[in-house]
């Protein structure tokens, strides 16, 4: 049964902030995932760069979700090469949102993103006055 915002299990965050809009959308949506309780955002270049802690700190975790920006996927590829295994995936631009290489984005862009993300892992949005 999904919850309201929170669950027990430690979720982290991984986003891409790479040099475009949907990078930026990518990272927002992961630090307004955070901010409403439905994981954690966690160094996804210490995984990158296959740090101790960092590595041992993801592969432990209940749940991992990568959000990409683009189709080049750099979240992804990272985790692979690292052998970290990860449970949600989410690209921006497969979800309609277009590449540029500009940092404009609005709210609503990163609301779908979050919400994707929550869907994927069987969060409602957090219920407001409760």
């Amino acid at each position: 049964m999904s919850e309201c915002c929170a669950s027990n299990d430690t979720t982290l965050l991984f986003a891409c902030s790479g040099g475009s809009n949907v990078g930026q959308i990518a990272n927002d949506a992961a630090k307004a995932l955070d901010q409403l309780g439905q994981g954690r955002m966690y160094c996804a270049v210490g995984v990158a760069a296959r740090l101790p802690s960092f590595v041992e700190t993801a592969a432990k975790a209940d749940k991992r979700v990568l959000i990409d920006g683009c189709e080049v996927q750099c979240l992804k590829k990272a985790f692979d090469g690292a052998g970290v295994p990860y449970d949600v995936h989410v690209i921006v631009t497969e979800l309609g949102i277009a590449k540029g290489h500009h940092f404009n984005h609005t709210q609503d862009e990163v609301a779908t993103v979050a919400g994707a993300v929550s869907k994927k892992l069987g969060v409602t949005p957090c219920c407001s006055g409760s």
